[in-house]
């Protein structure tokens, strides 16, 4: 519990921290807050005088002055509540979008093992509704229990100096208000943090389903699918419900408590206004309006605690992850223009889970400028070395070299940029082919761009598209098909120079035209370049200058093609079960 606190307040801290950027429209909130406390404090009082003086001597000049005063100081308060309202809202914005750009700047350097763990769907959650609650807590939470608990302590000096006596009756009803407002806050501090897991639950259910709908579909899965989203929004409800509860217990409390204590006023100051006389009529009613003005930021600081309670669960969620290490460290500080594309790996440990090793004791040599295939069953590493030589991940033990300098020692950022990818599931962005192409570098002209398209053989097909280059292939290029994203990858990659290429080559069955562009331009790509290709293709196998047999986390196996048959081993035994299938 002690822990929960401890982050709560480093959260809160964190986020004020980064408010104090901007520290003139702090300021200007928070004097903007003292003056609209001192006025709504100081108008009772005013409302006392009107009747103790001026109405029970019957000054009818002075009642119009303090009222017109009055007026004046109801319509200054108004240009300040409209003042105070702009100014928070403009801070909360700042924050938003200076928290927004950290948070997306962090997950950009983020291991690949975070995303493998995390469903999308939590991170657009955090990323947009819960980065949306800090408009509520500034808003609605922390700027105004400042400016409440400014009104607080401004009454209480103000009942003060209007009668002290009385002032003692209200100073006796704040303790009991103040046990019963702790014993809510942490009752609803729970219901809360509910609300926001199950919110969150709801949300990645919903962006996983959408995405995968094809094969709910295809699986006949509507039924099972339909039933768990109502069970999981039934919990979402029966969380909504039970904060209602206890507001709906809370606020009508208060009342009570805010009904009983006007009447011990009215009942000990008429009293002593009709018994002693030391109380005057304006006094009475002038605590009335202190009660209610009073109780009205007592019982709002409760309400809007609970609302910043609400939104620290979503801040708390932001702040794990901009304070998360799962980055990983670019230890290296070599830098080079261009690499020859030498890879050796010397005895290369790697789990993505403690204890589960992926690969044991890898090692190999890739010559630069060969064309290295890997081949093997599903999950038995293929995937891994190439994720390894990108340094998506940082092996357990042994050694990577790239033209004899350790992986670790060079750049992150320069080592990836003599590496190009192109994986079997190609993503494509929401846009045109040539900014899938160019990725925003300006350099890169559309005239350079059709003429690769030419060498590569993929012109003919992106032009028979509807607008051409211009086309857009939506979401994940979800219009196009993975020999079609594949050939726009492959495009991509030769309009960024680099010295190694890793191909992943799909799976899926194409037709006889796309598989031979495909494979044309696979042999284009890999032109004296070192080249690693994850392969299930006889003709790439059959061209390959060395082949990588994988199995179960081992190299089994390596040589040319032909040596690889004659031995009559594991890759054999691959290539005729690809053979007969073909």
């Amino acid at each position: 519990m002690k822990k929960k606190i401890n982050k709560q307040n480093s959260s809160l801290k964190q986020l004020i921290g980064i408010s104090l950027n901007y520290k003139f429209i702090l300021i200007s909130i928070i004097i903007t807050s003292i003056l609209i406390s001192f006025i709504s404090a100081y108008r009772p009082k005013l409302i006392q005088k009107a009747i103790d003086i001026h109405i029970l001597y019957k000054d009818f000049m002075g009642l119009k002055n303090i009222l017109m005063l009055i007026i004046i100081l109801l319509f200054i308060e108004s240009i300040f509540h409209f003042i105070l309202l702009y100014l928070s809202n403009i801070l909360a914005q700042n924050v938003i979008e200076k928290i927004r750009i950290l948070l997306f700047e962090k997950l950009l350097h983020f291991k690949n093992s975070f995303f493998n763990r995390t469903p999308i769907g939590k991170l657009v959650s955090y990323s947009v509704s819960d980065i949306e609650t800090i408009t509520v807590i500034f808003n609605d939470g922390i700027l105004l229990v400042s400016g409440d608990v400014l009104r607080i302590i401004m009454i209480i000096i103000m009942m003060y100096t209007v009668h002290q006596k009385l002032s003692f009756i209200v100073f006796l009803t704040i303790p009991f208000m103040y046990i019963i407002t702790r014993f809510f806050q942490k009752t609803l501090k729970k219901t809360f943090h509910e609300e926001r897991v199950q919110t969150s639950r709801l949300n990645s259910f919903l962006q996983e389903n959408i995405i995968g709908m094809s094969i709910i579909q295809l699986f006949h899965k509507e039924k099972e699918k339909y039933l768990r989203f109502k069970s999981i929004n039934r919990d979402l409800m029966s969380a909504h419900f039970k904060t209602i509860f206890y507001f709906s217990i809370f606020f009508p409390i208060v009342e009570i408590i805010s009904a009983i204590t006007i009447s011990i006023i009215i009942f000990y100051g008429g009293f002593h206004a009709i018994e002693k006389g030391n109380v005057k009529p304006g006094q009475i009613i002038a605590f009335i309006f202190f009660i209610y003005l009073l109780f009205r930021p007592l019982r709002q600081i409760a309400d809007r605690f609970n609302i910043i309670q609400r939104g620290i669960s979503g801040i708390e969620r932001i702040f794990s992850i901009l304070n998360s290490e799962e980055i990983i460290i670019n230890k290296g500080n070599l830098r080079f223009k261009k690499l020859k594309g030498h890879i050796v790996f010397n005895n290369v440990h790697f789990s993505y889970i403690d204890d589960e090793m992926v690969l044991n004791g890898v090692s190999f040599e890739i010559k630069p400028g060969e064309k290295v295939a890997i081949v093997g069953s599903t999950g038995s590493g293929k995937s891994t070395i190439t994720h390894l030589i990108s340094r998506f991940y940082e092996i357990k033990k042994g050694n990577i070299w790239i033209d004899g300098h350790s992986i670790q020692d060079i750049e992150l950022k320069n080592l990836r940029s003599h590496i190009r990818v192109v994986t079997q599931d190609t993503f494509l962005f929401n846009d045109s082919i040539i900014n899938n192409i160019t990725l925003g570098n300006p350099s890169i002209s559309i005239d350079q761009i059709e003429n690769m398209a030419k060498k590569i053989g993929i012109h003919n097909f992106i032009t028979s598209l509807p607008n051409g280059y211009k086309f857009i292939v939506k979401e994940r290029g979800n219009l196009l098909s993975i020999g079609e994203k594949q050939l726009i990858s492959f495009l991509r990659v030769q309009m960024h120079p680099y010295s190694i290429l890793i191909l992943d080559e799909a799976t899926a069955s194409l037709n006889k035209e796309l598989e031979k562009t495909i494979y044309r331009a696979t042999d284009f790509l890999t032109k004296k370049k070192t080249s690693i290709i994850i392969t299930h293709r006889l003709s790439t196998l059959e061209n390959a200058d060395k082949i990588l047999a994988i199995d179960k986390g081992y190299i089994v196996e390596k040589g040319t093609h032909k040596e690889l048959i004659q031995l009559n081993g594991y890759y054999a035994g691959l290539y005729k079960e690809s053979f007969n299938k073909k």
